[in-house]
């Protein structure tokens, strides 16, 4: 019986920090590989649910974030800075989703949270995003990335 060997999808799971190019409507030729978070895996649908990550700290890109700041957390989890995980930025792609960036050894995971930041993972997890923002990743009525001045004025 020849059973195939395992490969980084056939192990991805919660925590783990993955090479993603995440969606970026507004500006999709910006969209380059980032460490993001997987929150969740699901064999059976053969999907994972992959969390924005960034090293900024401005305004934009807020709720219901992990923060990794701590060298030694950062080095745990093959971090080069602290890192925002930015739960109301999600997405639920198929494991074999083309947006995951193969880096070194033929894998996409560069690293994992350790265990200290499981509490904080399972109440990302468990966050619906529809509740608190809606459409994130879909384009405005109109198809325009921004509004325009005429969006603005009240009606």
């Amino acid at each position: 019986m020849n059973a195939h060997p395992l490969t980084w999808r056939d192990t991805l799971a919660a925590g783990d920090i993955v090479a993603f190019r995440f969606p970026c409507l507004d500006e999709p030729l910006a969209e380059k590989p980032r460490p993001c978070l997987v929150v969740d895996v699901d064999r059976i649908a053969g999907n994972a649910v992959v969390v924005y990550g960034t090293s900024r700290w401005t305004g934009p890109n807020r709720g219901h974030e992990l923060h990794v700041t701590g060298r030694a957390d950062c080095d745990e989890a093959s971090l080069n800075r602290p890192t925002r995980f930015v739960g109301a930025r999600r997405v639920q792609v198929p494991l074999c989703c083309d947006r995951f960036v193969e880096c070194r050894d033929g894998t996409a995971v560069l690293g994992r949270l350790g265990d200290s930041y499981r509490p904080r993972l399972d109440r990302i997890r468990q966050v619906n995003p529809r509740r608190f923002r809606r459409g994130h990743l879909r384009r405005p009525a109109g198809g325009r990335a921004f509004p325009t001045q005429q969006d603005r004025r009240p009606a």
